[in-house]
């Protein structure tokens, strides 16, 4: 179900002018880590992120176990991608998502929409509400 993971870090992020040097000895890491285990996986920066994407089938139970054990990572968040094909579309495969996750509706939830398409017809606080 899930394709990627979302990582976050803890201190290097305050950093200054070498933050980009800690980022990078990170993502290293984390890719010398994900060499033992079973599929492919792209560590990329991006916009202050960074995200590990498998490509194929991988082992999801592994693939955390290791990212573990990196040293500077507080919070491993696995990521669902969709395609942006409007508002409309990604509504439906929210409700859709959240249907199959919680079938029994018993669990709360939040959404923390960061956009990167600025043309939807609601600003981010807007869609959080909206969404969830």
């Amino acid at each position: 179900m899930f394709q990627a993971f979302l990582i976050k870090y803890a201190e290097i992020g305050i950093k200054g002018k070498n933050r980009y040097l800690f980022e990078d000895a990170l993502v290293q890491h984390m890719v010398r880590v994900l060499k033992e285990v079973d599929g492919h996986f792209v560590v990329s920066r991006e916009m202050g992120r960074i995200y590990v994407n498998a490509e194929g089938n991988f082992d999801y139970g592994r693939a955390v176990e290791a990212l573990k054990r990196v040293f500077g990572i507080v919070g491993i968040c696995p990521v669902v991608i969709t395609e942006d094909e409007g508002y409309e579309k990604l509504e439906e495969a929210v409700v859709d998502y959240v249907g199959k996750v919680y079938p029994d509706r018993s669990k709360t939830f939040k959404i923390c929409a960061r956009r990167a398409n600025k043309n939807y017809p609601m600003n981010s606080m807007k869609l959080n509400m909206v969404l969830g």
